[in-house]
């Protein structure tokens, strides 16, 4: 099982996020407040949406059969990620949450979740009741890509595979936030 390293952008502003598949129950999430998740590591650690106030952060909520989906979109962030300066970085919040809703074999999955996050340098959390999937109206069996700005609203929300054509976009969008433009 890969799970991909994820990021997540700096910024309180709202950002004129590129033009995605047009969903109600997403749409309706944008310029809301993110709501309240707890999930949990292979390791037992934490991660709630407390954790995240005052960061910028790019969370893939994502099915396991779906992480490989948005590989591009991963790689150009965790490029984006890479270059900045430990200042920028701080304020990045990068989270990766599977879907483990339903596993009968949890403790072979939380040691899943240990060896992938080694693999990938961050920590991979589990969805493991299954809360946040349906909080956030994550779609089954997909990469739902979510932008929450420092205060805790959404302004970006896609489920599905981010065209090749929109990554260039979001990378030049990305060098303005880190810039303060």
């Amino acid at each position: 099982m890969h799970v991909a390293r994820l990021m997540l952008i700096v910024s309180s502003l709202v950002v004129p996020f590129l033009a995605a598949p047009s969903c109600p129950a997403y749409d309706a999430l944008i310029g809301t407040a993110a709501p309240s998740f707890e999930v949990m590591s292979g390791d037992r650690e934490k991660l709630s949406l407390d954790n995240l106030k005052g960061k910028v952060a790019v969370l893939f909520y994502e099915a396991k059969s779906a992480i490989e989906k948005n590989r591009e979109l991963k790689t150009a962030l965790n490029a984006f990620y890479d270059g900045q300066p430990d200042i920028v970085k701080k304020d990045i919040a990068r989270v990766a949450v599977v879907n483990c809703r339903g596993v009968v074999f949890k403790k072979e999955w939380e040691k899943a979740l240990q060896a992938n996050s080694i693999k990938e340098g961050l920590t991979v959390y589990g969805d493991w009741d299954g809360k946040m999937s349906d909080d956030y109206h994550a779609k089954e069996g997909e990469s739902n890509v979510m932008v929450i700005d420092k205060k805790g609203i959404i302004r970006y929300y896609v489920s599905g595979r981010v065209d090749d054509k929109d990554i260039g976009m979001i990378e030049e969008m990305l060098k303005k936030l880190a810039e303060g433009n």
